[in-house]
């Protein structure tokens, strides 16, 4: 009866040494990156503490920052391109239009006035489209930046207690407290 308690008993066999740290949205151990379960393993127990909360706190943060940089940047550059192209075509047409205006005899400054008013509504938009653009790709950048600082944390403690320690050993020549020679430093 005793053997079997010991045959039934649920034991960690994964104990996770080394040196832990963020890469890519995920982590990784000793240059390994770390499968789900695996962080899962890591994150249930930081310092004592279940950080698995602040895992996905973090990954949906991290999502929001980067949509929004990546997002805005495409918004941003769509709406540039779109009010650099309209500004070409409102140059040709303004001065085809005032040109052909002012040739049959019509009054070329009111035909340019007039195209003018069609394109201003573009030239709004798409101005509107890049400041848009632009500010949410520049509110994601600390919304992504404060979570990364948060992810670190995490690691930071983990390694803290849990990393191996490693003893800095050095040989040394040079001056030493009794006159010249080798120091052993530890």
């Amino acid at each position: 009866m005793m053997l079997s308690v010991a045959a039934f008993a649920q034991f960690n066999d994964t104990e996770f040494t080394g040196i832990l740290e963020r890469h890519n949205g995920g982590m990784r151990m000793d240059g390994t990156d770390l499968t789900p379960d695996e962080m899962a393993v890591i994150l249930a127990d930081v310092n004592g503490v279940d950080r698995t909360a602040d895992w996905y706190k973090y990954k949906g943060k991290r999502a929001l920052g980067e949509g929004l940089i990546i997002g805005g940047s495409a918004t941003a550059a769509a709406g540039a391109v779109v009010f650099v192209g309209t500004g070409v075509v409102w140059v040709l047409c303004a001065a085809l239009g005032g040109g052909l205006a002012g040739a049959l005899g019509g009054d070329g400054q009111e035909a340019v006035d007039d195209i003018s008013k069609q394109f201003e509504p573009w030239f709004i938009g798409s101005g509107a489209l890049t400041i848009a653009g632009a500010g949410a790709a520049i509110a994601g950048i600390p919304i992504l930046v404060k979570n990364n600082k948060r992810l670190n944390g995490i690691v930071n403690e983990w390694n803290e207690v849990n990393a191996p320690k490693t003893e800095e050993v050095s040989l040394n020549f040079g001056a030493a407290p009794s006159g010249v020679g080798f120091t052993l430093n530890f």
